[in-house]
């Protein structure tokens, strides 16, 4: 049984990965465009909306996903139920958020466009809260592969708009859109899958959503600290230094968010099996999670081996010669990732445990770090600040939440195998460095080092190969049955 789960959880991680490097090369290519079209100063205008309504997304959460897939795996005879009032109280929030969002802007000093921009992506802001409800079932029952197909067509679509308006010069508001566009779109389609696996609406059942609400808003409270914490150094930078230094930074920031994709996959496929079992059966647990943290540290070098030899060449090239101050941001930020992904993890676990009170207050000190350290270091040294003060932010949360795991979950790192996966990657930093001093094309220097990485770690036993046969023989079964 054990064997058959840790499989459908790779064939779950892999599915999704494919989907979402799809998703990461529209991504890319969006930014290109848009860094191209807008410049420094409206990319600037452009990532600082986004960042602006990720903040309520949060608040509107209340922290009903986690919730939601730890409950449905415990009492799945009750999913229509539990599913059916998370989509009302979801429903009911998104709206509210989209409404609050649109009235605090427009009572800011924000400019024009920041302003018009907000109301026109708070469709987004709607849209992407609500269809994650459909991200629950899917998650539960290990179908994440149908979520990827919602994020690969909505974000063609996406990109579609983009390369319209900027063919046509339509403008700044029509960028802006694409992103609501989307999210109309992966809401039609994930809705569209979901009848054919359970048929579900809203419903309002105050016993049960008084039940939920009261479980799920201490994590809620979490999330929003987390998210604010990840986010506002945007803001305190926008605040002081401009929209230019915003777009400066968030095209290395763009890289990261695009590349911690595999971290959120993996953990929450393994959401459902430590929620079973981090109390019933905590040694199961304890290895599925020991395996997962060195999936994870495996998984999180590579930005690491492609950013420390090229990153002025990944900056130019997802953007213009205007963004080169980001090079060493993406350096920064790729070191930050390792602990990012670990970070996930360990936030499932606690999660799983249901360690509301501690989560609450990791997240309240981290904040205070976050935010203290950037308004003290950002007036002076900008987005290269902001990138440090992610990193230690990230090494912070990471010491804080081992140590809490370690203390109730017999947790074995494999340090012997890590050790040998960083070898890997040192070599492959080595072979990207020899390769940049040649004549070749920095994208075959990329693609070299991360073939030798992977084939390297394979070689000297980094990751178990029989683990890797095994999940290839499930992804096999996936669709030959």
């Amino acid at each position: 049984m054990e064997e058959k789960e840790s499989n459908l959880i790779a064939s779950n991680v892999i599915v999704q990965t494919v989907g979402r490097v799809i998703v990461l090369a529209l991504a890319l290519i969006s930014v290109k465009l848009i860094t191209n079209y807008l410049g420094p100063e409206g990319t600037g205008n452009y990532n600082t909306i986004v960042t602006y309504l990720s903040f309520f997304i949060t608040f509107a959460d209340f922290g009903l996903f986690s919730i939601g897939v730890r409950e449905i795996s415990k009492r799945p005879e009750d999913s229509k139920k539990i599913l059916g009032n998370i989509f009302y109280i979801r429903f009911v929030s998104a709206l509210i958020a989209s409404i609050i969002a649109c009235l605090i802007a427009f009572n800011t000093g924000y400019s024009s466009e920041i302003k018009y921009g907000v109301a026109i992506a708070s469709v987004f802001l709607f849209f992407n809260l609500v269809s994650s409800v459909y991200d629950m079932l899917f998650q539960v029952h290990l179908e994440m592969g149908k979520v990827a197909i919602a994020e690969v067509v909505s974000r063609a679509l996406a990109v579609a708009t983009i390369i319209i308006a900027t063919q046509l010069n339509l403008g700044f508001y029509v960028i802006v859109a694409s992103v609501s566009f989307a999210a109309v779109i992966n809401f039609l389609i994930k809705y569209l899958y979901s009848r054919k696996k359970l048929v579900f609406g809203p419903v309002y059942d105050s016993q049960t959503a008084k039940w939920i609400l009261r479980l799920s808003i201490p994590l809620g409270v979490v999330f929003v600290v987390n998210n604010f914490y990840f986010k506002v150094d945007t803001l305190i930078l926008f605040y002081f230094k401009g929209a230019g230094d915003v777009g400066i930074y968030s095209v290395a920031y763009r890289i990261l968010e695009t590349t911690i994709f595999i971290a959120a996959f993996l953990a929450n496929s393994l959401k459902p099996l430590l929620s079973r079992n981090v109390i019933s059966d905590t040694a199961k647990a304890a290895r599925a999670a020991s395996r997962g943290f060195t999936m994870l540290f495996f998984m999180s070098l590579p930005i690491v081996i492609a950013a420390i030899p090229f990153s002025k060449e990944i900056i130019i090239f997802l953007s213009n010669s205007e963004f080169i101050g980001g090079a060493p941001i993406l350096v920064i930020l790729s070191i930050a990732s390792i602990f990012i992904y670990l970070n996930i993890l360990l936030g499932e676990i606690m999660i799983a445990k249901d360690l509301r009170r501690y989560l609450i207050v990791v997240a309240i000190l981290t904040l205070l770090f976050n935010i203290t350290a950037n308004i003290i270091l950002i007036p002076k040294y900008s987005y290269v600040a902001a990138a440090y003060v992610t990193m230690a932010s990230e090494l912070l949360l990471f010491i804080l939440g081992l140590s809490k795991v370690m203390s109730f979950m017999p947790i074995k790192f494999d340090f012997w195998r890590m050790t040998k996966i960083s070898v890997s990657a040192l070599v492959a930093v080595f072979i990207g460095l020899i390769i940049k001093n040649s004549s070749l094309n920095f994208s075959i220097g990329i693609l070299a080092s991360f073939v030798f990485y992977g084939s390297f770690a394979y070689l000297i036993d980094a990751i178990p190969k029989m683990m890797i046969s095994e999940y290839l023989y499930s992804i096999k079964n996936k669709w030959v049955n």
